[in-house]
């Protein structure tokens, strides 16, 4: 149990990041004071070396200038050790004989030896340790008339200086890893919150099936609080498309319900008759019942096809007019015994790369729609234009029209308004436009006023054929 809620901690992600935030924490304290202890060593060996170099600089000029009476005379002065010093202050003649040497008395027997034995006048500088706590230093130049001139002091060690600092260092340590512990177990949770929300969300939808739910939004611009917020666009989208899959699920049952009672029925009535002509009528409406049932399905498959991008288009140069012309062929004589007048206007051929029999499919849908619902005695105009890179249908009647309440819609699949109801159909004509109009990659608008007629308006790029005669 307690083996498998420590591996359950440890594989938090919360957790891990708080690890994280106290390791990068500690690690960059570390950093810091190993950076500041190394700058603080040279600073104080650079401040020591300035002293003795400044010494040595002035002990040279000196002989140089007046001879060793002078430099003895200097180093003998009182005021020569009073800021830094004791010095240490030797010349060595060209024999190695000491000609000057002033020091203090642990320096004759430790450091004078030192110094001899390290070569004088080879190395600028010596560093001979004393103790624990100190070392002599001492830097060495070469005078004209080929004497050693040395000049030096004792010095406590860096390690020495800077020890207490060390001490506090390791004893500030170990609050500074619980600071980051602390630290990073506060950032991770409130930087974890989305991830949390969201997770909750999801498990409530998952247990419930409430796709209402929601993870709360914060007004924050980091990437988690975005996440939440594309999150709920997801669940929207979800619940949305499901919704819009209910409906048509029940508008398929229902529509489906009556040509499969129909089906069934004239089935029945064929299989009580004796007689060849009522089996016959009755074998023949089943057809008509089928066919009518699978130009549904048919449909739906296509729409389903173009909404995806699967959708097979053969595409060739096509003249747009000429396809509204052999779709009015069949529907004129519709419109003439409604009395409707369908009249045209076209620009030119109009041509475009669309597939002709697909093009044709939702022209026609478009004329059926017009036909259907414009009254006895009304008209019809088509028109074809070309615009840009584009061209242009125009389906306009004067039929009852859509209120604008409904106009967003007439593009779901089997939906119908109230007053198409009575109108016989699948509810899936202008689904197919959209779909195929789409897949083309042109667009199809409706504008409509209630009892004054409606007009669609077709929108599909002219488009460049390649050799193989693919867009």
């Amino acid at each position: 149990m307690w083996s498998g809620r420590i591996n359950q901690i440890w594989q938090s992600f919360a957790f891990r990041l708080s690890l994280w935030f106290a390791g990068t924490f500690t690690v960059s304290a570390v950093i810091l004071f190993a950076l500041l202890y190394i700058f603080l060593t040279s600073f104080f060996e650079q401040s020591e070396r300035e002293i003795i170099q400044a010494r040595l600089k002035e002990c040279a000029a000196v002989y140089e200038a007046r001879g060793l009476p002078a430099l003895n005379a200097l180093v003998h002065r009182a005021e020569f050790d009073q800021n830094e010093g004791p010095f240490f202050v030797r010349v060595t003649g060209p024999e190695r004989s000491v000609l000057l040497l002033v020091a203090p008395r642990d320096w004759l027997t430790e450091a004078g030896a030192a110094a001899d034995s390290n070569g004088i006048g080879q190395n600028a500088w010596l560093r001979i340790p004393k103790d624990d706590r100190s070392e002599f230093i001492i830097a060495s130049t070469q005078l004209s008339d080929g004497s050693i001139l040395q000049v030096g002091r004792s010095i406590n060690r860096s390690e020495t200086l800077l020890g207490p600092f060390l001490s506090s260092f390791l004893f500030v340590m170990a609050p500074t890893l619980l600071l980051g512990l602390a630290g990073g177990a506060i950032f991770a949770h409130r930087a974890t919150a989305p991830v949390r929300e969201i997770m909750r969300t999801a498990r409530t939808i998952i247990n419930t099936g409430n796709l209402a739910e929601r993870v709360p939004e914060s007004q924050a611009q980091s990437e988690l609080a975005e996440l939440a917020r594309q999150f709920n666009r997801v669940l929207e989208k979800n619940q949305t498309l499901i919704r819009a899959m209910r409906e048509s699920l029940d508008n398929v049952a229902h529509d489906l319900r009556t040509p499969l009672t129909r089906l069934r029925g004239s089935a029945e009535l064929a299989l009580q008759t004796d007689s060849d002509a009522q089996t016959r009528e009755a074998l023949a409406d089943c057809v008509e019942e089928s066919d009518r049932v699978l130009t549904m399905l048919n449909t739906l498959m296509d729409i389903t096809e173009a909404e995806h991008g699967m959708m097979r288009l053969h595409r060739e140069r096509t003249s747009v007019s000429e396809l509204i012309e052999s779709v009015l062929e069949v529907y004129r004589l519709i419109a003439e015994e409604k009395r409707i007048e369908i009249k045209t206007g076209f620009s030119g051929p109009c041509y475009a790369d669309v597939d002709p029999n697909r093009t044709k499919q939702a022209l026609a849908n478009l004329i059926d729609n017009a036909v259907k619902y414009t009254p006895e005695g009304g008209s019809i105009s088509v028109a074809c234009e070309q615009a840009d890179q584009s061209i242009e249908v125009y389906v306009r009647d004067n039929g009852i029209g859509i209120p604008a309440e409904e106009q967003p819609r007439i593009w779901e699949r089997l939906y119908r308004g109230d007053k198409s109801r009575g109108q016989r159909g699948l509810g899936l004509g202008l689904s197919l436009v959209k779909a195929v109009v789409e897949a083309h990659g042109g667009r199809v608008t409706v504008r409509s006023v209630p009892g004054s007629g409606s007009e669609f308006t077709v929108r599909l790029p002219i488009g460049v054929l390649t050799a193989a005669g693919v867009r």
